[in-house]
């Protein structure tokens, strides 16, 4: 997922080879990277982050279980380590990372801040915990996973162990737990919710969508924006309205008008 906002450009995870997020990051015309935030250590997520860093001279930011998890994989200059439990800054966006259950050394997802304008990334995870509905509440813009539908699973040819997996507390979110984190974020306010992270194998994009869509019509939640992205395929830009408070003071370099833009697109493989 690429994000902009003002001059500051960074990814969150990077799970294609470094040569291929550069083709798309030249497809669009971006220019520069500033930074790459790795969720967790599972190589559909930081296949191409050291490669892609050490490319664009990108901050690699990692929080410590994560990167001895990973171990070489993630040899790259210009290596930072976060705190999972404290907030940072890329830029002039304040990062607040969170808690995901996920079968991984120390997982997180993010709240990005500008101003006024949030957003919250959540992807792999086995269900959508009190912890990451409390951080998806209310967010302008909630980009969650929403890897299968449980009846495609059943289905498919993946073995009882790798379903058992995909379904535990640990594995991946359902499409119907995508939809009950949808009506919690949007009974709080938010008004656009992207899925992400689809399998291509049990799950399909329309079902994804208006399994979600049905949940939050009959909360009566009208009117949000839903997408949904394409296994292996790139997403819309979503732009941010930034609208800070009469009083608040933004950080140098702070983009003057709109802010916070996200792209949640193919850089990690849908598991």
């Amino acid at each position: 997922m690429l994000v902009q906002a003002g001059g500051t450009r960074f990814l969150i995870d990077a799970g294609l080879p470094a040569e291929t997020i550069l083709r798309e990051l030249d497809r669009d015309a971006t220019r520069g990277l500033d930074a790459i935030l790795l969720t967790h250590e599972h190589d559909d997520h930081l296949k191409g982050a050291a490669g892609l860093a050490r490319a664009t001279g990108a901050t690699l930011l990692v929080n410590e279980p994560t990167l001895k998890a990973a171990g070489t994989p993630l040899a790259a200059p210009g290596l930072e380590i976060f705190s999972s439990d404290r907030s940072f800054r890329v830029g002039p966006v304040e990062v607040t990372p969170f808690a995901l259950p996920h079968d991984a050394a120390e997982p997180v997802g993010f709240v990005l801040v500008l101003g006024n304008a949030r957003v919250a990334v959540a992807c792999d995870l086995g269900e959508a915990t009190d912890t990451v509905l409390e951080h998806a509440r209310g967010v302008d813009l909630l980009i969650i996973e929403a890897n299968y539908d449980l009846r495609l699973l059943g289905v498919s040819a993946y073995p009882w162990f790798l379903k058992n997996r995909i379904i535990g507390l640990h594995g991946h979110l359902s499409n119907d737990g995508a939809a009950r984190a949808a009506v919690s974020a949007a009974s709080a306010g938010t008004r656009a919710i992207c899925l992400i992270h689809l399998s291509e194998v049990n799950n399909l994009a329309p079902l994804a969508r208006d399994t979600v869509r049905a949940a939050l019509d009959e909360e009566g939640l009208s009117g949000i924006r839903l997408e949904v992205v394409r296994p292996n395929a790139g997403g819309a830009w979503w732009t941010v309205p930034r609208t800070p408070p009469d009083d608040a003071r933004m950080p140098a370099g702070a983009a003057s008008g709109a802010a916070v833009m996200s792209r949640a697109s193919a850089f990690a493989d849908a598991g």
